[in-house]
């Protein structure tokens, strides 16, 4: 378990810093979108791909430190919203 939990550290961390690198590049495309409506929907939704890494890398960082995290309510109907548009 203790190498699992070395593994998920080392994942994390160099995960974490390519979702940093993806999230800034697309932080900056919605500052100037070209004007296209299709290219902001695209880049939006690159967006919200990047903060769910970003949750992962949370959970498994938490998994790593073996801290106690409490469960959260939330809406299904709402994620199930958000994950239809990516089909």
């Amino acid at each position: 378990m203790e190498a699992v939990g070395r593994l998920a550290g080392g994942v994390t961390h160099n995960f974490n810093n390519l979702i940093t690198v993806i999230n800034g590049y697309c932080d900056l495309l919605l500052l100037d979108p070209m004007d296209e409506k299709l290219v902001l929907t695209q880049v939006k939704e690159i967006r919200k791909a990047g903060e769910r890494a970003e949750s992962l890398v949370r959970q498994l960082l938490v998994f790593r430190r073996r801290q106690i995290i409490e469960p959260k309510v939330f809406d299904l109907n709402m994620l199930l919203k958000d994950m239809s548009s990516m089909a």
